[in-house]
């Protein structure tokens, strides 16, 4: 299983900042905030130049990342370079365009979200979830709030090429009554865009405790969370105006969407046609 896979690498930066982030001090906290928000400056800053970020001294730098299991800051500082040349510069959406024409306004800032986004993905790293949602005995997927509309996005597309596919909480389900369905090797897509409900962490910890794969789409905002995913994506969504963005989020799960019908392969194709010879016969669409 992926979990297993991940386990035996060493574990990444971002994960044992959430893995740790509970039991951090205000000012270790405010380390792993200053870090988590600019990930890919940690490869050029000097320890002083993140304790004067973060308002804290050397010295609580230092033990922040002995804290991490480092021997020192220029070990993770290594790690963080080695992650640096595989990735992209993140954008952000300008706020220079005239108030007088917000469809270029919005336009320009949405191409920066996709982009920003887009950039984080690692195809390898798609391609083994396509792989594992296309092979998972059951499916499930969970999102609160405005994060709920793109885990019904992702039920209807992927239900529509497998079976066992379904929302994890049924109306007037508990939390707990829809967790306790899971077993092990079945997947969960738990999409937690900002503002998650409180308990967020804890209920993606239940999942994971059940032997669940999860499949986590957050953005920067997320704490504690990623420790327990088998997978996490990060999503842009900020911008200089009010609303959130989602268009980098619903770009990541379409091309979840597609690699899970690569993978399905002639599987996918005879329940596909199956559902489309049924909606032919009960007449559902014009």
């Amino acid at each position: 299983m992926p979990r297993t896979d991940a386990q035996s690498a060493p574990r990444p930066l971002v994960r044992r900042i959430h893995e740790a982030y509970s039991s951090l001090s205000s000012s270790e906290r405010r380390i792993a905030d200053t870090i988590l928000e600019s990930t890919s400056e940690l490869a050029v800053w000097s320890a002083s130049e993140l304790a004067h970020r973060a308002n804290v001294s050397n010295a609580t730098v230092s033990r922040f990342f002995r804290r991490l299991q480092y021997a020192n800051y220029e070990e993770a500082r290594q790690a963080a370079r080695r992650l640096r040349e595989t990735g992209s510069p993140l954008f952000t959406g300008s706020t220079s365009s005239s108030a007088r024409d917000p469809i270029s306004k919005l336009v320009q800032e949405e191409t920066a979200v996709i982009e920003a986004t887009l950039s984080r993905l690692n195809p390898l790293t798609l391609r083994e979830i396509g792989q594992a949602i296309a092979e998972a005995p059951r499916v499930r997927t969970l999102g609160f709030r405005n994060s709920h509309f793109l885990a019904q996005y992702v039920t209807a597309q992927v239900s529509q090429m497998r079976p066992g596919v379904a929302p994890m909480l049924l109306p007037g389900q508990t939390q707990a009554e829809g967790i306790s369905t899971l077993g092990r090797g079945d997947l969960a897509i738990v999409v937690g865009l900002r503002r998650r409900p409180a308990g967020f962490a804890r209920m993606v910890e239940a999942i994971a405790s059940r032997g669940t794969q999860v499949l986590l789409l957050a953005d920067q905002t997320v704490r504690e969370a990623p420790a327990f995913a088998t997978w996490t994506l990060d999503c842009v969504v900020n911008t200089s105006q009010f609303a959130d963005s989602y268009g980098g989020a619903m770009a990541v799960l379409r091309l979840i969407v597609l690699e899970v019908r690569h993978a399905l392969g002639e599987r996918g194709r005879s329940h596909l046609e199956m559902v489309e010879e049924l909606r032919e016969e009960l007449g559902e669409l014009e």
